[in-house]
């Protein structure tokens, strides 16, 4: 679908022509679903014990973004302890030369946001943590999934061809609204209203001669309906997105379609991914605390929320029933 819709466009893949303003709602249509799934994906996860003040710094200078964040676009991160303040921070890392018997990294050093060597000198304390290293005895190390890898790249690519959906759309609204242009006169100005009254209708327009010759069709109106196709293409592109990252989705085209077994066949799929990067975030807040004396603890707001209508349903956690006793 990309390399149809980019010809259509390009002359060369330097020398763009597109229509004007075509390059722009790409550009807003692509960041607006971005930050869409984008912020799913870092809302899956809650982290309970970061009100401890050993975190205080880093809640307040990173906004209370990590450690997802970094967990999204760079796959993996390093809690560690600054030496001097005391604070616990989180950060991405570069790994050193160093190799363990297992072929990891034996050390890392933490990289603060948008540092670089032009920058070195400018804030020393910056530089402090930059040339910290770190390994497994004072620091952890928390990963995204069990292949440390990030899901900013495999969103960006499906949301490229929800772009292109969503422009193709566009394109046949516009072509459905092109009008048609006749030279009337009052010779056929009879013939102009017949057919403008037929496109109307969505029928052809068709022409017979004089001498009753059978009829020809000679021009069709080019009202161009919007096939269903393309919602279920961009519904089953989504719900490849909201599947990768665990969370329950369903095409609308397929969930009457679906049996029972399928459906339970799906959510097991989609459960088993997301316990995957959970035990991922759990077994770094395990060292995490070991290490550093905290309580931090990860929660999964999905099974969060997919659970508490079994416990209400059971009676074990309905407060209605408690108003209701006292009442009583």
């Amino acid at each position: 679908m990309s390399a149809k819709i980019n010809k259509s466009w390009e002359k060369t893949r330097v020398d763009v022509h597109s229509p004007k303003g075509v390059q722009e709602l790409r550009r807003d249509v692509k960041w607006g679903l971005m930050r869409k799934y984008m912020g799913i994906a870092e809302s899956m996860y809650r982290y309970e014990g970061l009100d401890d003040p050993v975190f205080e710094d880093m809640n307040i200078m990173s906004r209370d973004q990590v450690p997802e964040k970094f967990l999204m676009r760079n796959g993996s991160c390093v809690w560690f302890r600054d030496k001097k303040t005391g604070q616990i921070h989180c950060l991405p890392y570069v790994a050193d030369t160093g190799i363990n018997m297992y072929g990891n990294p034996s050390g890392w050093y933490p990289v603060p946001v948008g540092w670089d060597d032009t920058k070195r000198g400018m804030n020393p304390a910056i530089d402090r943590i930059r040339d910290t290293r770190l390994d497994a005895t004072d620091s952890v190390l928390m990963n995204n999934d069990i292949f440390a890898g990030n899901d900013y790249a495999f969103i960006e690519s499906m949301v490229n061809e929800l772009v292109d959906n969503i422009l193709t759309t566009n394109q046949l609204q516009l072509i459905a609204k092109a009008p048609f242009v006749f030279n009337v006169t009052e010779d056929n100005l009879l013939s102009a209203k017949n057919f403008f009254l037929a496109m109307c209708e969505d029928r052809p327009a068709i022409f017979v001669s004089a001498y009753g010759d059978k009829p020809q069709p000679v021009l069709e109106s080019t009202q161009m309906k919007i096939d269903p196709a393309l919602f279920e293409i961009f519904d089953r592109f989504e719900c490849q997105i909201l599947e990768y990252l665990g969370f329950p989705c369903v095409p609308i085209t397929k969930r009457a379609q679906q049996t029972v077994s399928e459906v339970q066949s799906n959510d097991g799929k989609i459960y088993t991914r997301r316990q995957e990067k959970l035990k991922q975030r759990s077994n770094a807040c395990d060292r995490i605390n070991a290490m550093f004396g905290t309580s931090l603890r990860c929660v999964s707001v999905i099974d969060e929320d997919l659970a508490s209508p079994e416990a209400d349903s059971e009676g074990t956690e309905d407060d209605r029933g408690e108003d209701i006793a006292e009442s009583d």
